[in-house]
């Protein structure tokens, strides 16, 4: 899964719509990457952005390759971000088994805590207005600007401001949702204020 998924890079759609299938999450990390949390706050944007319910199953979150020193260097700032976030964490190397078992057991206990999945052969039928994530309000406040919109809502939640890499991502879902337009049409300059759900913002070109 790479950055752009929702839009059906890489394996994309059909990689998204088959973990919509599972119960739980295991995002297994790269500890030989330049930036490791940055990769696993791509992926969870990515996620956010393709459904909302792939951001409520549990996730386990797990960094491989703590046989290299440079995992090793990794593991507290990352073990203590993403237990601060409210994921689970274990630290494993698949070359030498080192946390594997305990990894394994970890996702069984999430597995026995987590609700059974419907049935395959079950198709929920729902009458009523399709959902539309895409769509978007504008609103100009005392103080700046409101979004509104499911859709941008959920992934301004889920993008962790502090990666360039996700706030890049972020920018481009709002020029390719057409709301970076919308609020230049509306006349929003330059150290604006932009509320989006509970995120705050501040515009610039």
């Amino acid at each position: 899964l790479i950055e752009g998924a929702a839009a059906g890079a890489g394996l994309g759609h059909d990689f998204l719509r088959h973990i919509e299938r599972t119960r739980i999450l295991v995002h297994l990390l790269d500890g030989g990457s330049s930036d490791p949390l940055e990769d696993w706050a791509m992926i969870n944007q990515e996620l956010a952005l393709h459904n909302s319910r792939l951001e409520d199953k549990p996730q386990l979150v797990v960094l491989n390759k703590i046989d290299l020193q440079d995992a090793i260097t990794w593991q507290p700032l990352i073990q203590e971000t993403i237990q601060d976030a409210g994921f689970p964490f274990e630290a494993i190397s698949a070359y030498t088994g080192q946390g594997v078992r305990n990894m394994i057991y970890r996702v069984k206990q999430i597995l026995e805590d987590s609700p059974e999945a419907e049935p395959e052969d079950v198709e929920l039928v729902v009458i009523g207005p399709p959902d539309d994530d895409e769509t978007f309000s504008i609103a100009r406040l005392d103080d700046g600007w409101r979004v509104e919109g499911r859709g941008i809502e959920r992934v301004a939640a889920m993008t962790y401001w502090e990666f360039e890499a996700t706030t890049r991502r972020f920018q481009q879902i709002l020029d390719s949702m057409g709301i970076s337009e919308a609020l230049k049409e509306a006349g929003i300059s330059t150290g604006d204020t932009v509320y989006i759900g509970e995120e705050v913002l501040e515009w610039s070109e």
